[in-house]
């Protein structure tokens, strides 16, 4: 497959740190990750991935991965190195650190979007999917947060994200989430079907089924304009990028290149990343062990639940605006 001539880069997806302070039960990290990406982003390395990517148009950064970045002591700095450079920064936090003073600093760093990972309408059922009853402490975060942004001027926007449990008390469940959620902290919300972490894990529902089983297609990702970037990589390396985040759990298979050691064009024109976006246009998904079973190559647009986020559609990327995946036959990233 030829080398593409013009590499763009809009979205760069960054991990802050690999690890996590919980173990939820719809996500890999609770059946303990590979130790290489275990790691905390290095400062130094952090810096020279925002230069590289803003080379290639990079418009929007967003701190996360599949590890918890409030581990990471500098993420409000980071924060505000990004927006100095002009870019867009989202993050994706289980909001357990969001205190008042982490609160406080990531507003004044200018964070435009902060999500938050809140999966269970109630109590219990938040306990069950998030692995710690911590129901009351992450909702009270959310709203202290919502607070105090709008006396900071409100520049922040605020997502909760919720991913369906049931699939068979769907409508009540939506009803339970806001009633639950959405009024009392006056966050915006999303909410999502599970899915299989590229055949890793078995979701409650089996989303190839409620697609009706539809022929394979490309997710799309190896051709979109999005970076995704994890703290670690293999041996000593860290900036490993990935083919997706869906490769949690097995992010060794998925590793294309180490931003540490290589620039971003080194490794989107490397044989690795060539060797995937062929097997895409050849429809080769059983040759990639992380592709194989991974429920994203079945077109689902009902994925997409129930949401109240202006502009939030099936196929366009949840971070940067007017990337829409759907021209590449995927849906969100």
């Amino acid at each position: 497959m030829p080398i593409p001539e013009k590499i763009e880069i809009r979205q760069l997806d960054l991990e802050l740190n690999g690890s996590c302070n919980l173990k939820c039960g719809m996500c890999p990290q609770a059946n303990g990750r590979e130790k290489d990406f275990l790691k905390k982003l290095p400062w130094p390395v952090f810096e020279k991935m925002i230069e590289d990517a803003m080379q290639y148009g990079v418009q929007s950064v967003s701190l996360h991965g599949s590890g918890e970045p409030t581990l990471n002591q500098d993420m409000p700095q980071m924060v505000r190195h990004i927006k100095n450079k002009g870019i867009q920064c989202v993050s994706f936090t289980n909001g357990l650190k969001l205190n008042e003073s982490l609160a406080q600093r990531l507003i004044e760093a200018e964070i435009d979007i902060l999500r938050v990972s809140a999966v269970g309408y109630d109590r219990e059922s938040y306990q069950r999917w998030m692995s710690k009853d911590e129901f009351e402490l992450v909702r009270n975060n959310v709203r202290q947060f919502v607070a105090l942004n709008q006396r900071l001027g409100g520049k922040t926007q605020v997502h909760l994200y919720h991913l369906l449990t049931n699939v068979a008390q769907k409508e009540q469940e939506i009803q339970w989430y806001r009633q639950n959620w959405v009024e009392p902290t006056g966050a915006l919300a999303e909410i999502w079907m599970m899915h299989n972490w590229s055949g890793g894990m078995d979701a409650p529902y089996d989303r190839r089924n409620l697609a009706g089983s539809p022929q394979k297609r490309s997710c799309g990702r190896p051709f979109s304009p999005l970076l995704q970037v994890r703290a670690g990589g293999l041996d000593s390396h860290h900036g490993a990028v990935v083919a997706c985040c869906m490769v949690l759990g097995k992010d060794s298979q998925g590793v294309l290149g180490h931003l540490d050691s290589q620039t971003i064009h080194e490794v989107v024109s490397g044989e690795p990343y060539q060797q995937l976006r062929a097997a895409h246009v050849e429809k080769r998904f059983d040759d990639i062990p992380y592709c194989r079973d991974c429920d994203q190559l079945y077109d689902f647009s009902e994925s997409l639940v129930w949401t109240n986020i202006p502009g939030r559609v099936y196929g366009e990327s949840k971070v940067a605006k007017g990337i829409d995946h759907r021209k590449f036959g995927t849906e969100q990233p």
